[in-house]
């Protein structure tokens, strides 16, 4: 479905992007892992470690960063020489109907705390399929993970639509792991149109998952809020939506994160479901040694 319905605008300036990436991401990762690289201890960690909390990469973040863990909230970048590919399903229930959305998605961790990711999104409405538009964002973490509290990450995002104005949107991500265990992130929005009804929304996601099986199994709540409004309107609705979370990896190098949100104001819909399922490659980005029993870390986290 990438090309094959209606794709007048998003393929060949998105392979251009997709092909530059990679050259960028080839020529310099190496580079930076020599400029981070030290002394490195090695072993097994401690009782009551977890292997998604050990660090790993240049950046020094806990491997659940590494992968898509929530529905609904995003935290941090990927390490250099990641490459993901992501598939996103959302349908949306609301009085007797549903829509469903649809994501592709490519997610490439680039050199010096940056990363871009790239979508094609279509969507089925009233039994018709049809080509939306692709995305393009970018990322860039402020400092390397711990340095800052909550590790803020930018992120703008630039969506070219077919039969609608297209879409920019900036978002504050923010997360971490409190009291061993538990993940949490935020993400702060704000989205406008460029043309049309200028449609502008801000929304606010915040979302708390449980370990229950290290690097296996977490579980937890989410929550969304949204206000939306137009430039020419001065009603606007308020969407609340919260539900719990799911997040399972059934391979070392995929997973899948299930998030169904129901609504608690008039405006919400009746229950909005994120279905993410993904894989991921590493192409000499860092990771956590597979071939220990344990997580490798610096000897500041495990030696003392």
């Amino acid at each position: 479905m990438l090309c094959i319905v209606g794709m007048k605008r998003g393929c060949a300036p998105l392979s251009a992007i997709i092909s530059i990436a990679f050259l960028q991401t080839a020529t310099c990762v190496h580079a930076q892992e020599a400029e981070v690289q030290g002394v490195e201890v090695t072993g097994t960690a401690p009782e009551g470690v977890l292997r998604q909390e050990a660090p790993v990469g240049p950046y020094n973040q806990p491997w659940w960063t590494t992968e898509r863990t929530f529905g609904t909230s995003r935290v941090y970048v990927f390490p250099p020489g990641t490459v993901e590919f992501v598939q996103h399903w959302t349908p949306e229930f609301s009085e007797g109907e549903v829509a469903h959305a649809f994501r592709e998605e490519v997610e490439i961790g680039l050199p010096y705390r940056f990363q871009l990711d790239i979508y094609q999104n279509w969507n089925i409405e009233n039994d018709d399929a049809f080509y939306k538009g692709s995305s393009v964002e970018l990322r860039y973490a402020l400092a390397d993970w711990g340095k800052i509290p909550l590790n803020p990450t930018l992120y703008g995002e630039w969506t070219f639509n077919d039969r609608s104005p297209d879409v920019w949107e900036l978002k504050l991500l923010l997360g971490d792991t409190f009291c061993h265990r538990w993940n949490w992130a935020s993400n702060f929005t704000y989205e406008n149109e460029t043309g049309g009804e200028r449609e502008r929304e801000v929304q606010i996601s915040q979302a708390l998952t449980y370990a229950l099986i290290d690097r296996t199994l977490n579980v937890g709540v989410e929550a969304l809020w949204e206000y939306k409004t137009a430039a020419a309107s001065n009603e606007a609705d308020y969407e609340f939506l919260i539900g719990p979370s799911l997040n399972v990896h059934p391979t070392r190098n995929s997973f899948v994160t299930v998030a169904p949100l129901f609504g608690a104001t008039a405006d919400s819909p009746d229950a909005e479901i994120f279905v993410i399922a993904g894989f991921q490659f590493r192409f000499g980005g860092p990771a956590a040694s597979e071939r220990e029993e344990g997580p490798r870390a610096p000897a500041s986290m495990f030696g003392r």
